[in-house]
């Protein structure tokens, strides 16, 4: 096909999703308002793409304009904990790629934005400032920066080094990719509008079953286990397509998403014992005669497809797939395979809800079963203090209870050991992953007292104040310091409050704590800031204050 009809028809595409919906009131060059207009629909198409976001939401997201930073669309997409950064290029003849110019441009956008620095930017860009600093600060969030444009060639290599530098220098070495970058062209357009991905239209043939049983009412349902390369197979081919009545897409590299990947790739046999599986709803299933006598296999074909339950478990086994299928050739999965029918769009929304949200357990749940919790918990009852340890509770009065929330960073970040003030930054549900184990046994055990548990927790709420009062009156780099290392910051005033002779002899007054801390927290601010420029000006703040390396070198300078 003449690649200038393929640019024919993605503009006819555009113009039916996102006329009268791209604002173009900041356009005073009547000739190139065709050419802006396509460049922002683009723009909202990316949204589209990577979200699932309607035409109307994904037109909310641009930023393009004067003063734009070289961003031209922002999305923060809650459900996938993602903060969406894009660029677009409209190539009206559909030939070419991305200069390294403009890349470098897009970069240092993004680099800025990062560093909280958004000084100048337009009305638009400064209106998604709330957005990208909630993302910025959450640590489950991730940064995908796209570039999408409508030539037909990939970025090369050496136009694509100022984002591997911006990549280096914020990703580093860690495991956990705090900045991603993807590339959008024009066959991967085409694709999409050509393949009608807003709609769900996924056919599954051959999906073969073992050890398969059924329900038959109120639904038509099987279940049973699948090898984990047919998910595989499926992701590569469908990609988040599969995600359409899910409540999020695949997230990438989380915490929890790294656990999946480790256990598949290093017991893959046992793969089935561990994950919970996948929950499919389907438009129709017809079981094909192949394979029917008995039920230890099942041929089936699979109409309308959505996984609505496992959308990061398919996720980390595509991508495994993709890298080396011969790894998980022994894994096998749990499938659940819902025939829907004609049913409503409520019952749908029903069954991705609950399946959602019911049975979930984080690790610190199991903290409940140590008895040391409920020591402490009878030990601070006595002093009047209600210590909320268990899941669900809600401190409802703040000067008569605690939670186990807080404990658990008090008492991390009160620790000598440097290597666990990094973990609360890093992973902080690693410190009670195992109830029998360090670093769990080091933050609770027979010695762990209530009282510098309690006057921890004051410190912790004293300096969590101090961090909120500073961060509105700082920027740049020192700002990053309170919204990254804030748990070394405590770890700090910790380290001297402790001190205090009744630390550990007596409940103290929060107002008492509040006047000694302020001097303290500003006093440390200042001189890790200045550490941390002396050493690591290039380094990026999140990933300093999660190295243990680098806050023993902050720590010996101070």
């Amino acid at each position: 096909m003449p690649t200038n009809l393929r640019i024919v028809r993605i503009q006819q595409k555009l113009d039916e999703m996102f006329n009268e919906k791209i604002d173009l009131s900041d356009i005073t060059n009547i000739e190139n308002i065709s050419n802006e207009y396509y460049t922002r629909a683009l723009a909202a198409l990316a949204i589209t793409m990577c979200c699932g976001t309607d035409a109307d939401v994904a037109a909310q997201s641009i930023t393009d304009g004067y003063h734009d930073m070289g961003i031209d669309a922002v999305y923060n997409d809650v459900s996938q904990k993602k903060l969406f950064l894009i660029q677009s290029k409209w190539r009206k003849d559909g030939i070419g790629s991305i200069s390294q110019e403009e890349a470098n441009i897009f970069s240092q956008g993004i680099k800025r934005l990062i560093n909280f620095d958004t000084d100048g930017c337009n009305s638009k860009l400064a209106s998604k400032k709330q957005d990208i600093e909630v993302a910025l600060k959450d640590m489950d969030y991730q940064v995908e920066m796209i570039y999408c444009h409508t030539g037909n060639q990939s970025m090369a290599d050496y136009a694509k080094r100022p984002i591997k530098e911006l990549l280096f220098q914020v990703n580093e070495d860690d495991s956990t990719e705090l900045l991603i970058f993807s590339e959008i062209k024009n066959q991967d357009i085409y694709d999409y509008l050509a393949n009608g991905q807003g709609r769900n239209d996924i056919t599954l043939d051959d999906v073969l079953l073992s050890n398969w049983g059924s329900i038959d009412t109120p639904y038509k349902a099987y279940y049973g286990t699948i090898p984990a390369s047919a998910l595989g197979e499926w992701y590569t081919q469908y990609g988040n397509r599969l995600f359409a009545k899910n409540i999020r897409y695949y997230k990438g590299s989380t915490e929890v998403n790294q656990g999946i990947r480790d256990v598949l790739k290093t017991e893959p046999d046992k793969f089935f014992y561990y994950n919970n599986g996948i929950k499919i709803l389907c438009n129709k299933i017809t079981r094909k005669a192949a394979y029917s006598t008995d039920r230890t296999t099942g041929l089936f074909v699979l109409d309308g497809v959505s996984v609505v339950n496992g959308a990061q478990t398919t996720g980390v086994i595509g991508s495994v797939f993709l890298e080396a299928p011969e790894v998980i050739s022994s894994a096998k999965i749990f499938i659940q395979m819902i025939d829907l029918g004609d049913s409503d769009e409520d019952q749908v929304t029903q069954i991705t809800k609950f399946s959602n949200t019911q049975n979930r357990i984080d690790g610190k749940d199991f903290v409940s079963l140590d008895v040391q919790q409920d020591r402490l918990r009878m030990e601070l009852s006595f002093g009047g203090i209600q210590y909320l340890y268990k899941a669900g509770a809600k401190i409802e009065d703040p000067n008569r209870q605690i939670s186990l929330d807080e404990a658990i960073i008090a008492q991390a970040c009160f620790l000598n050991d440097l290597s666990v003030v990094a973990l609360t930054k890093r992973n902080i549900g690693a410190l009670t992953e195992n109830i029998d184990k360090v670093p769990y046994k080091l933050l609770f055990n027979g010695s762990t007292n209530s009282f510098s548990l309690y006057n921890g927790v004051l410190v912790l709420r004293a300096v969590d104040t101090c961090l909120k009062k500073h961060e509105s009156n700082s920027n740049g780099r020192r700002r990053l310091v309170l919204v990254h290392g804030n748990r070394f910051l405590l770890h700090l005033v910790l380290s001297q409050v402790k001190e205090i002779d009744e630390f550990g002899e007596q409940y103290l007054n929060y107002e008492y704590l509040v006047k000694k801390i302020e001097p303290i927290f500003c006093d440390y601010w200042t001189r890790v800031y200045n550490v941390m420029e002396d050493k690591f000006a290039d380094a990026y703040p999140a990933h300093i204050f999660r190295n243990v390396g680098r806050l023993k070198q902050i720590a010996d300078a101070l």
